[in-house]
């Protein structure tokens, strides 16, 4: 019976364009965290990210954690949760205030001092998912726990991200839903950075590209800290519509095509079934090499783009590391490698290599990162802090 063993687990939720993934790790192992189980449903009411329809996206949440606490032998009624979207924006600022009579520096100090930050730099009606990069300055001096010391002068330096206030409301009655209590929301493209890349790529510098079925996310991390986040609403699902569209049949037809040719060259001709399903259409393999190529390079120039944006004066140490969906394609890593001139490698996360099928594994990508990053960072419920931020920004 589900929940009969008590295990102190954290989980993450994937709320994605293509589906929805559940991560249930136990984090009663000390440093490295065993895998309990996974689930996964395909999306409900889901477009690039945005929930169209909580009510229809609770049903595919539901299953996904239902499958999850089947498989996991445990139940919870937490979880870290993702959220994403084109118009997710990442503002950077800085603010301080003068501390009256030099008092001590109370936990309502940096209270203030960051919903002040939100308001300088966010709009009224958008909503915070999480602030990064955190750090606190007294009399100009960087501090890791202000609280308890005194000064003239407390000062803030946050990166924030955000998303527009309709979008983080619909992702939170989905949630409701499914009586599900959030203990954080993440982006998803930090999560998904957070489970496939090494400390050490995040130390020197490091681009990771996830590339999912309706979005493609870039993230640029240096000395372990996020510098940059850009999201580019085009994705793996995109490259099945063309060929669907351009070899005239299905969309399953089209997929069985990408990922057995990927970005190889294809001599000859391939038999594509035709949308009737009475025979085959017999096309040129070039033309399906051609169609395949033509968006992924587009995907290609988005993030050669980004790193262009960053304005760089060296090197990346750490190279690009590309995960998700698309990331199965094969070839992509060789064109990918020629095109950025940078070095590529095709990441996954070693809790999923045994626990869940290859062809499935990138699925629970980000939810993986999303129970990792709970599991480090200190847990603030939506009666917190945080939520009470977000319910203030909406």
């Amino acid at each position: 019976m589900v929940g009969t063993v008590k295990k102190d687990v954290v989980v993450g939720i994937d709320i994605g364009t293509s589906g929805i993934a559940v991560a249930v790790l136990n984090r009663s192992c000390g440093a490295i965290q065993e895998p309990l189980g996974f689930g996964f449903c395909a999306s409900i009411s889901m477009e690039k990210g945005r929930i169209d329809d909580p009510g229809n996206a609770a049903i595919a949440v539901q299953k996904a954690m239902d499958e999850a606490r089947t498989a996991a032998g445990v139940s919870f009624a937490s979880a870290n949760v993702s959220i994403e979207g084109p118009e997710l924006v990442t503002r950077h600022g800085s603010v301080k205030q003068t501390i009256a009579g030099q008092q001590v520096i109370e936990w309502r100090d940096l209270q203030k001092l960051q919903q002040h930050l939100c308001e300088t730099v966010l709009p009224a009606d958008w909503s915070v998912i999480q602030l990064v990069n955190i750090r606190f300055y007294i009399d100009d001096k960087h501090v890791v726990r202000p609280q308890g010391f005194r000064g003239r002068e407390l000062g803030l330096s946050a990166t924030v991200l955000a998303v527009p206030g309709s979008q983080m409301e619909q992702t939170r009655q989905c949630l409701r839903n499914v009586d599900l209590q959030v203990t954080q929301i993440v982006a998803g493209a930090p999560a998904a950075a957070q489970a496939v890349l090494a400390e050490v790529e995040r130390q020197v510098g490091v681009i990771c590209v996830d590339i999912g079925a309706g979005m493609t996310k870039a993230v640029f991390i240096n000395h372990g800290m996020l510098y940059h986040l850009s999201i580019f609403p085009v994705g793996a699902k995109n490259v099945t519509a063309d060929l669907a569209v351009g070899l005239h049949t299905s969309l399953e037809a089209a997929e069985k095509i990408k990922k057995e040719y990927g970005l190889g060259s294809i001599s000859g001709h391939v038999y594509v079934p035709n949308l009737s399903r009475t025979g085959y259409n017999v096309v040129p393999g070039a033309l399906v090499h051609k169609i395949i190529r033509s968006r992924i390079e587009e995907i290609l120039d988005f993030v050669k783009q980004f790193i262009e944006n960053l304005k760089l004066v060296s090197s990346v140490p750490g190279g690009i590391v590309i995960t998700g969906g698309g990331a199965q394609l094969s070839g992509l890593s060789r064109l990918a490698q020629d095109y950025w001139m940078m070095p590529v490698r095709i990441g996954c996360n070693t809790l999923l290599r045994k626990e869940a099928p290859n062809e499935d594994a990138y699925r629970y990508i980000t939810a993986i990162g999303l129970a990792l990053w709970g599991n480090e960072q200190s847990q603030v419920t939506e009666g917190g802090f945080m939520g009470r931020l977000k319910s203030w920004l909406r």
